[in-house]
């Protein structure tokens, strides 16, 4: 995980962060995918979505099937610089402590803070 304190900081135009955002949503979206299929073949699945709010992207898990219509914030990712949270509410993420900051989305190991069920808890 990433310290606010200690991270090197690269100037990333927001061109490359919005293609990294892209590139990670893409990786949660097949991570879930497998998931599901390898461990719950027979239930409904889920998709990611991203809601575009003034200053983070909202990544929202939502049920398919029979569950249609529930849904849960899988994390937010700050669209300055593509820091990625864990959601405090489904209104904002968790910004608060040293470990607020799991990864960046230009960061070359970033699907690593990725889990079937949302932005990884800090270790």
């Amino acid at each position: 995980m990433v310290s606010q304190q200690n991270q090197t900081h690269y100037e990333y135009s927001k061109e490359e962060i919005e293609m990294a955002f892209k590139y990670f949503v893409t990786c949660a979206r097949k991570l879930c995918a497998e998931y599901m299929e390898k461990n719950f073949p027979s239930l409904p699945k889920y998709n990611l979505s991203v809601n575009e709010g003034s200053k983070y992207w909202k990544i929202v898990k939502e049920e398919t099937g029979r569950n249609k219509g529930q849904s849960s914030v899988y994390g937010f990712v700050r669209k300055s610089d593509g820091a990625i949270f864990r959601a405090a509410s489904w209104q904002a993420p968790q910004t608060k402590g040293k470990n607020a900051i799991r990864a960046l989305v230009t960061d070359e190991w970033a699907a690593g803070v990725l889990t079937p069920h949302g932005i990884a808890y800090s270790e």
